[in-house]
């Protein structure tokens, strides 16, 4: 599975990491080493983020029901708290400045693709 961003015509990530029975394998992965560089983990439901326990920034697009991105937090520092997004029921976590190389803004819209 992956993330496109269907707006730009750009992957965000070509695996897609999610939160599921092996959740604390996956945190615990991510807090040690960061997200891997082509990889996005997607988070449903989700409201807020934060990145307490992690060693390296992240950047955070926060979805609505339409998988639009109303809100976005670039290089979002480790060990700090993003307050719940109004209208936010998702999120994806990506690798620092995943965001800006693929010129990914507030308005655009995601698409999960099957593996």
């Amino acid at each position: 599975m992956a993330v496109w961003n269907r707006t730009r015509c750009t992957y965000l990530g070509t695996t897609l990491l999610t939160l599921n029975e092996h959740f604390m394998n996956t945190l615990r992965h991510i807090s040690d080493r960061g997200i891997p560089s082509d990889c996005a983990l997607y988070i449903s439901p989700c409201q807020g983020i934060y990145t307490v326990g992690m060693r390296s920034a992240i950047d955070i697009a926060f979805l609505d029901t339409e998988m639009r991105i109303i809100k976005i937090f670039r290089s979002f520092p480790p060990n700090c708290f993003v307050e719940p997004v109004e209208g936010a029921i998702s999120a994806v976590e990506l690798p620092a400045e995943r965001l800006s190389e693929t010129g990914t803004s507030v308005g655009d819209v995601l698409v999960i693709e099957p593996g």
